[in-house]
């Protein structure tokens, strides 16, 4: 009889240190979205900080089809935690998925609870919560305050895009008499400074074929006035023999 008391009397302390002590509701937590699907991506903001002897929370889902002590929906964790002012808090996994882990159909009211807690004791030092009721299988919505925009808001970003456009042109004529061809600036408009001419190169390979040409047009000449001459001379020598 004895050794039984003592096993109660031991488990019953064991169950006590286990679950955490419970603090009176401080505040509330808005649902984002508020209205959606069981595989929505679901988003809650606490109405205030937590308080300051808190240094972690986490959070829990009870209602049908959950375990008995809740279903962990926020692990243990400071990531993001305020003391000063509200702060976003992220569900680890859909709705639906918890369904499915508890092999059950969402239905009927669930509720939310965040605990701010003392993570050596894990002593709750303020809890806020927040109703979700299953109108059917897939659908929820949050109740009263609970209740968030439909969806999340989306930043957006006032700065203007980026400009892909092509700075003016001008065309700069070429120097007369320089042997140069209008080359095309980029950013030389009408205000855009003083313009450079930059001539074309010379067309030195037509140069260089225009001399052999002449050369050998020279020596063709050259070589029939040389024949032309010898036959004269032959010819005034046969007729000066001739006489």
């Amino acid at each position: 009889m004895r050794l039984r008391t003592e096993l109660l009397l031991v488990t019953g302390g064991l169950v006590l240190f286990a679950a955490p002590a419970q603090a009176a509701p401080i505040g509330g937590l808005v649902v984002t979205p508020g209205e959606g699907q069981d595989a929505s991506s679901i988003r809650m903001h606490t109405s205030a900080g937590c308080p300051a002897d808190a240094d972690a929370y986490y959070a829990n889902l009870r209602g049908k089809g959950m375990p008995a002590a809740g279903q962990v929906v926020v692990a243990n964790t400071d990531v993001g935690m305020s003391h000063t002012g509200g702060f976003d808090v992220f569900l680890a996994q859909t709705l639906k998925d918890y369904a499915k882990d508890n092999g059950t159909t969402l239905s009927g009211t669930y509720d939310v609870t965040l605990y701010c807690i003392d993570s050596f004791s894990q002593e709750s030092k303020g809890e806020f919560t927040a109703e979700l009721k299953f109108e059917s299988a897939v659908k929820y919505a949050a109740l009263g305050a609970a209740k968030g925009p439909n969806r999340a808001p989306e930043t957006t970003s006032s700065a203007p895009p980026p400009s892909h456009a092509v700075p003016p042109t001008s065309a700069v004529p070429a120097q007369p008499g320089a042997g140069s061809t209008p080359v095309t600036l980029p950013g030389s408009g009408s205000s855009g400074g003083p313009t450079t001419s930059a001539p074309a190169p010379e067309n030195v390979g037509a140069k260089a074929e225009s001399s052999p040409t002449l050369i050998g047009a020279f020596a063709l000449v050259a070589g029939v006035g040389l024949v032309v001459a010898a036959v004269a001379l032959a010819a005034w020598v046969v007729r000066r023999r001739a006489r």
